[in-house]
């Protein structure tokens, strides 16, 4: 049976749904300050075998075990040099902070992303998107996805990895995944029951991604998720990604980010 995957592009300007809901009082939620960085070609399968930190994997140990540390994420460019086969797409600031909030108000699960992007990004393909945005959240059937986030989803064959299939996007082996983006060019259709917005906020871009619960977001569960940022016209894997992380949806519930709310 092939693999269940269920995409959701969110895009900013179908938002006229969105006025239904109230917004959250961001001033009284806690932000989780998540770094982004450039992973070069990075698949799940390398992770899994020859990665350093594989066993670490294997143990049902996160990422963020090794790679968190009281000072900030333990990365920098001499570690990404040789997971990035194009020279020109090796950008000189390697990572930034990405600001994560996320509230839950009457069925609806809301995240914001807070952030500003490095200026001296490569410049990229998407002639179309100066900027993007985007959040995964995965089920519990989604393999590794609990410890390495929207990285259970990246493969070695996929478009843009060196010697992959062009026409292969991302996959999981079971389970599924819900990826909501948003956009700052031209404009696109959204689909039901999915709203953002975005704004500028002391010289960060602010996006906010709004959703019915269901799916892979069921109240009292940790999802596991990831964010990537696709600076200065990026497309395809040059990106800026996160480790994975977990969300958790209710009190008591274990999670790097609380939803917080009613």
């Amino acid at each position: 049976m092939p693999p269940l995957i269920r995409f959701a592009f969110a895009l900013p300007w179908a938002v006229g749904a969105a006025a239904a809901l109230a917004a959250p009082d961001w001033s009284r939620i806690p932000a989780r300050e998540i770094t982004v960085f450039h992973p070069g070609a990075t698949s799940v399968e390398w992770l899994a075998s020859g990665h350093p930190g594989a066993s670490v994997l294997k143990s049902g140990q996160p990422c963020i075990v090794c790679h968190e540390t009281k000072t900030g994420l333990d990365y920098n460019a001499k570690r990404l040099a040789p997971r990035e086969p194009d020279v020109q797409a090796m950008p000189r600031t390697v990572s930034f902070p990405v600001s994560v909030q996320a509230a839950l108000d009457k069925g609806t699960l809301s995240v914001r992303l807070a952030f500003k992007p490095p200026a001296d990004a490569p410049l990229g393909r998407d002639a179309a998107h100066e900027l993007k945005a985007a959040l995964m959240l995965l089920d519990d059937q989604v393999p590794q996805a609990a410890q390495a986030g929207c990285w259970a989803t990246c493969h070695q064959d996929l478009r843009g990895m060196p010697g992959g299939d062009p026409k292969k996007g991302k996959y999981v082996g079971a389970g599924r995944f819900e990826l909501l983006q948003w956009t700052s060019g031209k404009p696109a259709a959204q689909p039901a029951g999915v709203q953002v917005a975005s704004t500028q906020e002391g010289g960060r871009t602010v996006v906010t991604f709004s959703r019915k619960l269901g799916g892979a977001a069921v109240a009292g569960r940790s999802v596991p998720f990831g964010i990537a940022i696709h600076a200065n016209h990026a497309a395809g894997r040059l990106h800026y990604v996160s480790l994975g992380y977990r969300l958790a949806l209710g009190d008591g519930v274990a999670g790097e980010v609380q939803a917080l709310g009613r």
